[in-house]
């Protein structure tokens, strides 16, 4: 009851907020009634690229450390990581500026399949990769579930945002090499005892905020079919350039 008082709260204030001073697009300056760009502005941007993806034989031989297609069945990329929506998520991450959290929200809504509801419904479970801790203590927030949750949270049982939880802190991932990336990631994701069985022979969807070389996102599912995850999938807000 108390978190649907303030989150009917924070969306009256909004409203009255915008209605004093008006909505604008980050990039052009036009006013526009919902998210963060403007329609034109969100064009620019716009990835929406779904990959599906199948196990390298050098893996599944044994021969090779598990990637990205090891792990994951597919993942669905809404945005390029580039300009001003790197830099939101820059401010978010760096500057726990919780503002943008409504705005980021409204745009990952934005570049959902236009039949989102089916797109969704295909899913058993919905889960978020985790920060640390300490890092979501210092945030106040851990920014995909913040920035997914408004999206999910009717979708009742389907999301569960902490199914994972993150034993361990690791480096700056942005400074590390890809298998760097994999060896530091390494056993930082644990399955909360609870949710086993909540996964067990389900497809789950995984989501993040930023998607580079998708080391996080597989390690996450690692963790997730080694409880008996039938199919593994991820959503992520941003991707990196090389994955345009």
């Amino acid at each position: 009851m108390l978190k649907d008082f303030y989150r009917a709260t924070n969306y009256y204030m909004r409203v009255l907020r915008e209605l004093i001073f008006p909505r604008r697009c980050a990039v052009c300056g036009n006013v526009i009634d919902t998210a963060y760009l403007c329609p034109a502005c969100r064009k620019g941007y716009a990835l929406q690229k779904y990959v599906q993806l199948k196990p390298r034989e050098e893996f599944l031989a044994g021969q090779a450390e598990p990637v990205a297609e090891d792990m994951l069945d597919s993942v669905l990329l809404l945005y390029k990581y580039d300009g001003i929506l790197k830099e939101a998520l820059q401010r978010l991450k760096f500057s726990s500026e919780a503002s943008l959290l409504p705005l980021l929200s409204e745009e990952a809504e934005a570049a959902l399949p236009s039949a989102k509801l089916r797109w969704l419904s295909q899913f058993d479970v919905i889960t978020c990769i985790p920060t640390s801790p300490e890092r979501r203590a210092q945030r106040g927030f851990d920014v995909p579930e913040a920035i997914f949750a408004p999206l999910l949270e009717q979708r009742g049982g389907e999301f569960q945002a902490q199914l994972l939880s993150r034993v361990r802190s690791t480096l700056p991932l942005f400074e590390l090499s890809p298998q760097q990336r994999r060896e530091e990631l390494n056993g930082c994701f644990e399955l909360k005892p609870s949710a086993t069985r909540m996964v067990a022979g389900k497809r789950v969807l995984l989501c993040d905020d930023i998607y580079t070389t998708g080391s996080t996102m597989a390690e996450a599912a690692r963790v997730l079919r080694g409880a008996g995850a039938r199919e593994v999938h991820g959503v992520a807000v941003c991707a990196s350039s090389h994955n345009w």
